[in-house]
């Protein structure tokens, strides 16, 4: 377990489609690295001609829970980094969810969810085989 910043955080690597919202009509792919209740961290691959984001708040985040569904969250960009993870530089951001956004209580209770998904989940160790009936 990592303790930082008085939150347990849980850590995601690719387990959903996330997306930010940058203009109407069009989202851009970020990392979802890790959540708490209070926030979250996500990484974009490094790109000194297009910056992301140009502003530093009220970024809009989809989770893409399926193709056709999703939950709209917006955070405010609190801290930045760089960061080089198998070769590739990316810059790492440190989010603040926006408590007063519609979706809070979703969020609260979907990061509570992996908190209880956490303690109670196992490695598949590949010991049991998937066939027909």
């Amino acid at each position: 377990e990592d303790k930082k910043r008085k939150t347990e955080r849980i850590f995601f690597h690719q387990l959903m489609g996330v997306y930010s919202v940058i203009r109407p009509g069009k989202m851009v792919p970020v990392e979802l690295i890790d959540v708490s209740e209070g926030g979250l961290g996500i990484q974009v691959p490094f790109n000194a001609e297009k910056v992301w984001p140009t502003e530093s708040t009220n970024i809009p985040i989809r989770l893409y829970f399926s193709p056709d569904s999703f939950m709209e969250i917006e955070v405010d960009i609190k801290n930045s980094r760089p960061t080089i993870e198998g070769g590739v530089r990316y810059v790492r951001y440190g989010c603040a969810v926006q408590q007063n956004h519609r979706a809070f209580e979703a969020w609260k209770q979907f990061v509570n969810f992996l908190k209880v998904y956490s303690d109670v989940s196992e490695k598949d160790s590949g010991n049991i085989g998937v066939g027909s009936l």
